[in-house]
């Protein structure tokens, strides 16, 4: 890696991104999450413009065990 500034910068942008989307076990929000439907719709409407919308539906079973813990701090 070089010292570019710039680069360092979108290093460590990366590294942070990624510790959101992918949290760590035993986090706070560890609970069991699952797609249960995706649905992408897409329409062009000019030779260089698409529109598309995706629908992700999630299930989320967490620990309620865990969420009572939680709330008492």
């Amino acid at each position: 890696m070089t010292d570019n500034w710039f680069t360092k910068l979108c290093y460590s942008a990366g590294k942070t991104i990624h510790e959101i989307t992918k949290p760590a076990p035993g986090s706070k929000s560890s609970g069991s999450k699952r797609t249960v439907n995706k649905k992408v719709e897409e329409k062009k409407v000019s030779k260089n413009v698409t529109l598309r919308r995706t629908t992700i539906d999630e299930i989320e079973i967490t620990n309620r065990d865990q969420e009572e813990a939680d709330n008492k701090n």
